[in-house]
């Protein structure tokens, strides 16, 4: 196929803009953004969000990947407002669909034609998500879409920690996709007025994204045949005081603005037994920090005005 026929088929594809969120993590974001540029859908742009890292990111991967824009934050704007940075830029460019991704995942060659395909075949699909696997050679996946619950973390990945045999391999409607790896519509941004940036820290501001787009009327949907690969906690660590203080005002602060009585009721419960359980557990590792963090969490959460 000679060049001017290349562009020609080019030009038809849906525009994806592509936005990966960095801090600290320049060999993680490394091997994502190498799979991204490896991707056989042609029509992508591609941009990095460095969220103010210390580790030399942003130098380290301009040198590497001179077809990528690599945007330096000179603050740490947190996960919602390094990922709108990226969404804005996107949007005025008028990319059709944009691919959210963080550091730490790694994608198939095939997923981005894989989610466009299934975007483009029902007009009301406005957030889509793949099948995610742990990337530590287990094998074994981590989300297949994921449920709203109002227990103790609010929500829950399918099929998290399970052996692949097939059972998460027809594409449906869910309550949401991890801000891990989501697509969605440019119009699904403008309309909501991009992520939530109360949601500070990180934390449900991807439920909540998909949570209104289902109140506008749009669907979403898990896409089994779109794959990648994702560390988890790369970046925010695991059972930290940081983490689970955040963790815990956003967790209040999405079942106050969404929830009915009965759910604000049921994570109320859940989560002061889990509270309990976290104390007797944690004491145990010499790590109550992070518990009375938590329980502050949800104190400041249960305050926090809900916009």
């Amino acid at each position: 196929m000679n060049a001017n026929k290349v562009r020609r088929k080019n030009e038809g594809l849906p525009r994806v803009g592509v936005v990966i969120l960095n801090y600290n993590g320049k060999e993680m974001a490394e091997s994502c953004l190498r799979s991204v540029m490896e991707s056989t859908y042609a029509g992508k742009d591609v941009i990095l969000v460095d969220n103010a890292s210390t580790d030399g990111s942003a130098a380290y991967l301009r040198t590497r990947f001179p077809d990528a824009l690599v945007s330096e934050m000179s603050k740490n704007r947190g996960a919602a407002g390094g990922r709108n940075y990226g969404f804005h830029e996107d949007v005025r460019r008028s990319n059709d669909y944009i691919l959210s991704l963080d550091n730490d995942t790694r994608v198939d060659a095939l997923l981005i034609e894989e989610l466009v395909a299934v975007a483009e075949s029902d007009p009301r699909v406005g957030v889509l998500g793949p099948k995610t696997y742990a990337d530590d050679g287990s094998g074994r996946l981590q989300c297949a879409g994921g449920r709203i619950t109002y227990m103790e973390n609010v929500t829950a990945e399918q099929g998290s920690g399970e052996i692949d045999r097939g059972q998460y391999d027809e594409i449906v409607d869910v309550d949401y996709i991890p801000g891990s790896g989501f697509m969605a519509r440019r119009e699904v941004f403008e309309r909501l007025n991009f992520v939530d940036e109360n949601f500070h820290g990180g934390g449900h501001e991807d439920t909540d994204f998909c949570k209104r787009a289902v109140q506008l009327g749009y669907r979403v949907v898990y896409v089994p045949s779109a794959v990648m690969w994702h560390r988890g906690s790369a970046t925010f660590g695991g059972y930290t005081a940081q983490r689970k203080y955040w963790e815990a005002i956003n967790s209040v602060y999405f079942v106050r603005r969404h929830g009915k009585p009965k759910d604000c009721m049921k994570y109320a419960f859940f989560a002061g037994f889990g509270l309990i359980y976290a104390f007797i557990v944690q004491s145990l590792r010499g790590n109550q920090k992070a518990v009375f963090a938590k329980a502050r969490g949800i104190w400041h959460g249960l305050h926090k005005p809900v916009a």
